[in-house]
């Protein structure tokens, strides 16, 4: 066991943060997929939110050794939204992997179904959809790249 000094300690407003969005990504998606066929909306907010929010944190959250309050992994989560390249615990290989499925689950997915639904007609609600999907997943792209390789927790 190590000391409490390198044990990381939750940042209420990154905590809050990337968690709100993870659920706003997942509620977008959910819409997206939904106005094409509320059936696909279901199964993809029922499939998103059990692979965030279950087998990711679940991943994430593989030993209360690196932590000083137990969160169940949403603080890992949480910093994983928000970018970072670096968790206590895992590997970057890991880490990379969990953000490609993220990516291609939260924003890959429903902008194919958007896309197929906006074929046959146009409509606004689904390219405002469309551009809020696009623009929460660059917004963490860039917030990858601008905090690769710095914690965001404090010890």
């Amino acid at each position: 066991m190590t000391n409490t000094e390198e044990k990381i300690e939750t940042i209420r407003s990154r905590f809050a943060a990337g968690n709100f969005i993870a659920l706003i990504w997942i509620l977008i998606g959910t819409v997206a997929c939904w106005l094409v066929n509320p059936w696909i909306g279901g199964f993809f907010l029922a499939f998103s939110t059990f692979s965030v929010y279950i087998i990711i944190r679940r991943l994430l959250c593989n030993s209360c050794y690196y932590c000083k309050s137990c969160t169940k992994g949403l603080a890992k989560l949480s910093i994983l939204f928000l970018g970072a390249n670096n968790v206590p615990g895992l590997g970057n290989g890991t880490i990379n992997g969990m953000a490609i499925f993220i990516y291609t689950v939260l924003t890959i997915i429903p902008t194919i179904i958007l896309l197929y639904a906006l074929t046959p007609s146009f409509d606004a609600l689904k390219i405002i959809l469309l551009t809020c999907l696009l623009a929460i997943s660059t917004a963490t792209l860039i917030g990858r790249f601008k905090n690769r390789n710095k914690p965001l927790w404090k010890r």
